[in-house]
């Protein structure tokens, strides 16, 4: 397999092509490339959390124990002197060290911890998911429910308590391949509700249910389920009180930003994204805490999945291909980036067989070894 000179792109990757070594995402960074705009810049921040301002909280931050939404945390309370809300939601997959970082966070910095925890619908989602998987012969999707949940839980729980603002850690550096290539593709802080996202779940689904070379046993079984896993997710955002009114029935649902009571921003529109940094710092001044080199999306169980589904269907992890971009940015080495990737290969299968195991469902023989 090779791999490309100057990120890390293999040449598995459904569509790339290569040039004197060179991957085609490389070639097409500068005339494509969404991530490098000029940030805001702190001033601005704190007019924008000022104007917001509302009760007892000068905003809310959704924090998950990870880097991103823990550096958020951190610098409002260390470098900005405010006093914000932290808001985690337990999906019910949270690894410990993720818990123990937010119950750490929020003791060190002295900050107020409203935790929100998943319904039943949830976690018979999942269940349903993995049989789905299990019949259709490979991973689906099956966290976006989460970021339903936290959503939901985060404008509820702000409108409640008189917030005016959320102060989001999610960055454009998570956007998979086809948001970096296409320049008309909305960002994942923007499609989420709109018409053409849920067409194309839509039309997602429904080739998941009646493609492939399978058995017309195995076809009813993973529509059975598949149909299943839509009726748990409107359950889920009913129970969830989802703030989309009867948008909540959609099964493809996407909690947008739009129009609701709590105004929402992304910190690293103001302040610059250096996720090497960040690490250091947090674990310097908070303790936080991160396997070695797995300091990407360490936080959920069910996101070694989604690792496993993208390194199977393109010889490198989801989280990889973020370290590309990262990579191109100049934020990491690409000779970092490779050493991160190796590490996330080597504990994945057994991060998936743990929340696996977790459920209690037999997937049977659905996870294997990939080879190098």
């Amino acid at each position: 397999m090779q791999l490309c000179t100057k990120c890390i792109v293999p040449d598995t990757f459904p569509g790339v092509t290569f040039e004197d070594g060179v991957c085609s995402f490389c070639r097409a960074h500068e005339r494509l490339n969404k991530t490098g705009g000029e940030v805001l810049g702190e001033e601005k921040l704190g007019e924008a959390i000022a104007a917001n301002r509302g009760g007892e909280f000068d905003c809310g931050v959704p924090i998950s124990g990870g880097k991103d939404s823990s550096y958020v945390l951190f610098y409002l309370v260390r470098k900005m002197g405010l006093h914000p809300l932290a808001l985690f939601f337990d999906n019910g997959f949270i690894n410990e060290l993720a818990r123990d970082n937010v119950r750490g966070i929020c003791d060190s910095l002295g900050v107020e911890l409203v935790i929100g925890t998943a319904t039943p619908h949830r976690h018979a989602l999942v269940r349903e998911a993995l049989l789905t998987s299990k019949n259709l012969g490979r991973f689906v999707r099956i966290c976006g429910n989460c970021e339903n949940n936290l959503r939901s839980f985060a404008i509820n729980e702000a409108a409640k308590r008189g917030i005016g603002l959320l102060v989001w850690g999610s960055t454009d550096f998570e956007e998979g391949a086809d948001y970096y290539i296409d320049p008309d593709l909305d960002s994942f802080r923007q499609y989420h509700g709109r018409a053409g996202y849920l067409i194309r779940r839509a039309r997602k689904a429904l080739s998941t249910f009646t493609g492939g070379q399978r058995s017309a046993g195995d076809r009813i079984r993973t529509a059975w389920h598949g149909l299943k896993c839509l009726y748990h997710g409107v359950r889920d955002n009913a129970a969830q009180h989802a703030p989309e009114g009867w948008r909540r029935l959609n099964p493809f649902l996407e909690v947008s930003f739009e129009g609701k009571p709590v105004k929402s921003i992304s910190f690293f529109d103001y302040i610059p994204y250096d996720p090497e940094s960040m690490i250091r710092t947090l674990k310097t001044e908070i303790g936080w805490k991160a396997p070695a080199d797995r300091e990407a999306r360490m936080d959920c169980m069910i996101h070694s999945l989604a690792n496993y589904q993208h390194l199977a269907a393109t010889g490198i992890t989801r989280d990889g291909f973020t370290l590309t971009v990262l990579v191109r940015n100049g934020l990491l080495s690409r000779e970092e980036a490779l050493r991160k990737e190796e590490a996330m290969k080597r504990e994945l299968i057994a991060e998936c067989r743990e929340f696996i195991d977790r459920t209690g469902i037999d997937v049977g023989g659905l996870l294997r070894e990939i080879p190098d």
